[in-house]
């Protein structure tokens, strides 16, 4: 059994039909319980918080958040570990803000097992050696408890081999290096270092590699025309920052109109692209995509390997998904004093799962999650906090291995044979277009367009890795070409494919959802739905609608040919 956990109506890895049972259709709809939990481990040095306070320096709102909510049918289970000087310790039944394991270290056992096989997700939010600007050799001093070579050796063969997610971040300075600094990917994703040109707190330093990354933003009339101060208590008040997002995927479809999206972690299946973040007076930073040296090694001990391993033998690395800018002053007042302009990385990605390995997000600060930052947005409400807690769940979602996040949708797809959608939309004699519009306007309004697009390009690569390239190097839009006034004509909406494959999901799962119903009538109990059956649909689904958008690409293809012989 790979590490996942799936939880259906009964039994966790069986459906039985008998027991959801219902002859209303809402009522059979209702009873379906298709959950998939993604397991977090939050590891916080001493100095964070996890009990949630409107002024706390911590992380305990959004460890509620997480608990507290689901994207579809995955849900999110939190448990703490606070690195400490204290004796490694394991309480089987912490309170909400209580850590589970005390005196953490990611090379802790437990029944002979790493601790951290036990998770999908490990966020680390690391303050150590200190907030004191001190110089780098503070970083791996014995009280600023520093990762061992052993337990990097643990953390990157559960990153490598059980594909798990992995969240990161400091503040300015080199906060959080010592827990940070040396973990693959995450140490050449963002800076940590004084080496590597960290932010200061305060002052200019150097314009061009130590400017302090302040984003405050002014919450009053006076203060948006630089006639009073920018305090700075107003990272904590509900006026957000707004963030520049990076389009994911972009697509020229005719001379006058460009299809754009975010990364799916910045978007809101309502609001669309989430462009604020909360404010802070001395961000981190990320480092930019040709900033990363793509051929580096680690080593740990007899561990060694890429940093960022290749696919199919061509480099993969990491991506800028969005940027903040410093709030300049002049024009504005700021209570720290002079700041210029300046445009920064704020979010770095890096989706490993092509490479067989898990997926990392750096984030230039930790008080873009904290407390302190974003009990006055949420106090606000409306859409900026509807657009901030999504993106820490998105963060969550984006980051958990490939089985978990690809099951949660054909589980969706499969109950959708039990809605309107299968009782008047799925017909058995309609092609894949038909059948895949209705499924991807409503998997586009509950979850997103982003993540729908997610879930085809993931299976894709799994499925037809040559035309998984194709859609990554030639079918979106990439800088230059084709370019405005210069359209791809051939190439169809991506969301056609998208549409293809959904229907072809359809048509997979239409044998076991005739199963399901036919079993329901006759009372029997014991249908199962294993994770190698699940794995089955979805490539089943995505090769079938591959195979019909293929065919009918090629008879547009040949109908474009005819057009253009009558012209010459």
């Amino acid at each position: 059994m790979s590490n996942t956990h799936v939880d259906f109506a009964v039994h966790r890895t069986d459906l039985a039909v008998s027991d959801i049972y219902r002859r209303q259709i809402t009522d059979l709809y209702a009873a379906f319980r298709f959950r998939s939990t993604i397991r977090i481990l939050v590891v916080v040095d001493p100095e964070i918080d996890v009990t949630e306070s409107p002024g706390a320096f911590g992380v305990g709102r959004v460890i509620r958040l997480l608990r507290q909510s689901h994207i579809g049918c995955n849900y999110f289970a939190v448990d703490i570990a606070r690195r400490s000087n204290a004796p490694a310790s394991t309480n089987p039944s912490p309170a909400p803000d209580e850590p589970r394991y005390e005196g953490f270290r990611f090379d802790q056992q437990e029944n002979g097992q790493p601790i951290l096989n036990k998770y999908d997700e490990v966020w680390c939010f690391g303050f150590r050696p200190d907030n004191n600007a001190g110089p780098d050799s503070n970083i791996t001093q014995p009280s600023a408890m520093p990762a061992s070579d052993s337990e990097l050796q643990v953390l990157t063969t559960w990153m490598n081999e059980r594909r798990g997610g992995v969240l990161a971040m400091g503040d300015h300075d080199y906060l959080g290096a010592s827990m940070c600094h040396r973990i693959p990917r995450v140490r050449s994703m963002r800076r940590w270092t004084n080496a590597q040109g960290v932010p200061p707190i305060g002052g200019l330093g150097d314009p061009d590699t130590a400017l302090r990354h302040d984003t405050n933003r002014p919450a009053t009339p006076a203060q948006t025309t630089g006639g009073a101060l920018i305090p700075f208590e107003n990272q904590e008040d509900a006026v957000p920052q707004k963030i520049e997002w990076v389009p994911w995927i972009a697509q020229q479809v005719t001379v006058f109109r460009v299809i754009e999206r975010p990364h799916p972690i910045l978007c809101h299946p309502v609001h669309g692209p989430i462009d604020v973040f909360p404010d802070h007076p001395h961000e981190g930073w990320c480092f930019e995509d040709d900033e990363i040296d793509l051929d580096a090694t680690y080593t740990f001990g007899a561990l060694t390997g890429p940093e960022y391993p290749t696919v199919s033998g061509n480099p993969h690395g990491p991506r800028m998904i969005a940027y903040g800018t410093t709030t300049p002053n002049p024009p504005f007042n700021l209570e720290k004093g002079e700041s210029p302009k300046k445009r920064f990385g704020l979010v770095n990605v890096y989706d490993g799962h092509p490479a067989g390995v898990g997926r990392v997000v750096t984030d230039s600060t930790w008080h873009h999650w904290m407390d302190l930052n974003i009990f006055g947005l949420e106090a606000a409400g409306g859409v900026n906090w509807d657009m901030i807690s999504r993106y820490f769940l998105n963060v969550a979602n984006w980051l958990a291995p490939p089985k978990i996040l690809d099951w949660c949708l054909v589980l969706d797809v499969l109950a959708s044979h039990f809605t309107y959608l299968g009782f008047q939309e799925y017909r058995r004699n309609a092609n894949v277009f038909e059948l895949g519009r209705p499924l991807h306007v409503y998997l586009s309004r509950r979850l997103g367009p982003c993540w729908v697009s997610r879930w085809l390009f993931d299976l894709v690569q799994l499925v037809d890795d040559d035309f998984w390239a194709y859609l990554k190097d030639k079918l979106f839009w990439k800088k230059g070409w084709p370019g405005p006034g210069d359209p791809l004509l051939t190439a169809p909406p991506f969301e056609l494919l998208e549409i293809a494959a959904l229907g072809g999901l359809v048509r997979a799962t239409f044998p076991i959802a005739d199963e399901m119903k036919a079993a329901a009538e006759r009372q029997e109990r014991g249908m199962k739905l294993d994770e190698d059956t699940l794995d089955k649909l979805q490539y089943e689904g995505v090769r079938i609608g591959l195979g019909e958008f293929r065919e009918r690409l090629a008879r547009s293809v040949e109908e474009m040919q005819c057009m253009v012989a009558r012209g010459k």
